[in-house]
């Protein structure tokens, strides 16, 4: 029988990492709320200026900066602090890419939940319970619609640039965006793509703000807006493009089967429908954000949502009439497009 010697090549350091990631939540979010990036971006690149800038005592900006130093964040050059080039894109609120007030939204709504893991996974459901937290019941609210809707905006818009750059909307004439949201992914592609029009189908307190961005960049005559639901009344017809840009995550495959099966019927004979959702490698090894985002979908014992693989997605879509279904990684590490064809 062999011995196991504990005081070798036993490391900790990949448990502790993992455990312990909320302390690298708590200095990121500190950084993005105090400024710091945009401070640094914005001239004030030393302890002292940070400090005056930021109004707090320059050895509590040490800290911090001390921090963000360790997360390879910020880094000091010849005496000055600068942000790292995916920082001073994404972090600094001038930048047109910045999208910190979405990572502060987004971990402060969901920060404590993460705590009730173990719980939600052995609780018994209650029967015909509704969840306050839906994205229909969520959005009700025109405060949180606003909230939702503008961070999705500034997480998404460099997304729906790079759709626009990637899948051809000059093939087709009128497009269906079924959970449109703000209205990113279309006036994406209408700022790179002449003669597609576009209908957002939304919830009417998220369609009030996706207006705003549509007016905000003259896209009104190309982009319209129809308030509704996925699975109320029948989808307007007519269209040789419909699309589900990331809402599916959060229903069961039985509903979202009926949701593509509605968007089938919306769609004229030979038309597309292109999905961009989370997705899992076929043998569900991963990748890590998809599969927190499955994790995440128990609530209380309930089921709020799945992350499907792209083989699933083949399925749902052939279930729905479609025929052609194909699928890749969009963004490798999280999202997959897939799309299928209504037969001619």
């Amino acid at each position: 029988m062999t011995t196991e010697d504990f005081t070798l090549g036993m490391k900790t350091e990949r448990m502790t990492d993992i455990a312990l990631a909320f302390k690298k939540t708590g200095a990121l979010l500190a950084a993005i709320k105090l400024d710091l990036f945009s401070h640094i971006s914005n001239g004030a690149d030393t302890v002292e200026a940070l400090a005056e800038a930021m109004g707090i005592d320059a050895e509590k900006v040490d800290r911090l900066l001390t921090a963000c130093k360790s997360m390879d964040l910020v880094r000091k050059v010849d005496g000055r602090h600068e942000n790292l080039s995916d920082v001073q894109r994404y972090l600094v609120k001038d930048s047109r890419t910045y999208f910190g007030d979405y990572l502060d939204y987004i971990s402060r709504r969901d920060y404590s939940a993460w705590e009730e893991i173990a719980d939600n996974l052995t609780a018994v459901a209650k029967s015909n319970e509704d969840d306050e937290r839906t994205y229909l019941s969520y959005m009700q609210d025109p405060e949180n619609a606003r909230k939702f809707t503008e961070a999705g905006y500034e997480a998404s818009i460099g997304l729906g640039h790079k759709l626009a750059k990637e899948f051809d909307f000059s093939r087709f004439k009128r497009w269906l965006d079924l959970g449109g949201g703000s209205g990113c992914y279309a006036i994406a592609a209408c700022e790179r793509h002449d003669g597609v029009a576009v209908t957002i189908l939304d919830q009417a307190n998220v369609i009030a703000i996706a207006c705003e961005y549509i007016d905000k960049h003259g896209l009104a005559g190309r982009i319209d807006t129809t308030p509704g639901d996925f699975f109320g009344a029948a989808y307007p017809t007519g269209f040789d493009l419909a699309s589900y840009i990331t809402p599916l995550q959060g229903y069961m495959p039985d509903k979202v089967i009926a949701a593509l099966a509605k968007a089938y019927d919306a769609l004229e004979p030979g038309g597309t429908i292109l999905v961009v959702d989370y997705m899992l490698r076929d043998d569900k090894t991963g990748p890590l954000d998809p599969a927190f985002v499955n994790l995440f979908g128990i609530r209380e014992g309930r089921f709020l949502g799945r992350v499907n693989t792209g083989a699933e997605w083949s399925e749902f879509l052939d279930e729905a009439g479609f025929v052609d279904a194909d699928y890749r990684w969009f963004t490798p590490h999280q999202l997959g497009l897939i799309t299928a064809r209504k037969p001619s």
